[in-house]
């Protein structure tokens, strides 16, 4: 019961599949046949495909790797259509495999227990504490997001980039990777609002985000600041990975018509992130960056780092019309 506790204890998303990992471990140590030692880990598709197009010299001391023929068995699993509890004979034992209907980390992910001997009573534990996971998932997820567009909230940022700058929060690649902090803004939003009305506003915001979540990968942290702002985090291997990203979705945007409204454009600020800089100064620097693209035609990209080195900003705050807080 004290796993249990610990889990409902947790306020933290970020925190809740480590929990649920635990929770499992000492569960299954009950009710599963102690003579098996028991392996598990949470994986997500995009994890997935990263392990399994990664250099062989690359890796991440936090992933804990399975063998080559794991990965093609788990990857066809992941293109089912509804998944659900399935057990593969491998050359290394008996792996189960679990549909993850919750996972904060990810959006598309799987439990893995590897045992030999998992009963039907054990799986059918582990089905109910995942469905009871799932239940409370969806409680923190509820408190920690945007009512209209679903995506993560001012408060929910806080906790989550406060967590990376303190290197607290890694995404289980296996090369090395760098954060960004990105700010979109929809360039003239309040002309859309009054000529269209708020209802059309707010559906352009609404389908904005849904373009950002499909277009961007599993595991980006994607946040609504209020009104037309937006704030991304993403973690990318050089910085030419972050230029793709952002030019992608740039390109994805403008071929998208809004209903009734036609086309919408954006302007984006970015800034990398670093150890023990605090969330507020990343934040500033996309907002200089950001600032500068709305004062030089909007409707582009400007990246701090190089706005620094050009010397067209200044290694100072710089005061602009965008209010964020």
């Amino acid at each position: 019961m004290q796993s249990l506790i610990d889990l409902m204890q947790i306020r933290d998303s970020l925190a809740l599949d480590p929990a649920l990992l635990a929770l499992m471990q000492h569960w299954l140590s009950m009710f599963a046949a102690k003579t098996q030692a028991t392996r598990m880990q949470v994986l997500s598709k995009r994890q997935l495909v990263s392990v399994m197009h990664a250099q062989a010299s690359s890796t991440d001391p936090t992933f804990e790797s399975w063998p080559p023929e794991v990965y093609s068995i788990l990857l066809d699993y992941f293109h089912q259509t509804n998944p659900q509890h399935a057990c593969f004979e491998t050359n290394f034992g008996k792996l189960h495999v679990f549909p993850l209907r919750q996972s904060i980390s990810h959006k598309n992910a799987i439990l893995l227990i590897q045992h030999d001997d998992l009963s039907s009573a054990a799986v059918e534990l582990v089905e109910q504490c995942l469905q009871m996971f799932y239940h409370y998932a969806s409680l923190i997820i509820e408190n920690e997001r945007d009512a209209l567009t679903g995506l993560l909230n001012r408060k929910t940022f806080d906790q989550c980039v406060s967590k990376i700058l303190l290197n607290d929060y890694k995404p289980e690649y296996r090369f090395p990777l760098h954060h960004y902090l990105v700010i979109f803004d929809i360039d003239f939003f309040k002309r859309i609002n009054d000529t269209y009305g708020h209802l059309i506003g707010d559906e352009v915001l609404l389908l904005l985000s849904r373009l950002m979540q499909a277009s961007f990968r599993d595991g980006d942290l994607l946040f609504r600041f209020g009104g037309e702002e937006f704030v991304g985090v993403f973690s990318c291997a050089d910085e030419q990975g972050i230029v793709q990203l952002l030019d992608r979705f740039k390109d994805t945007l403008a071929a998208y018509v809004f209903p009734q409204v036609g086309q919408v454009t954006i302007s984006i600020g970015c800034a990398k992130m670093a150890l023990n800089v605090l969330p507020n100064t990343v934040l500033e620097h996309a907002d200089e960056a950001l600032y500068f693209a709305k004062e030089h035609g909007r409707n582009q990209i400007c990246y701090y780092e190089k706005l620094l080195a050009q010397g067209l900003l200044k290694d100072s705050i710089v005061t602009g019309e965008i209010e964020l807080f």
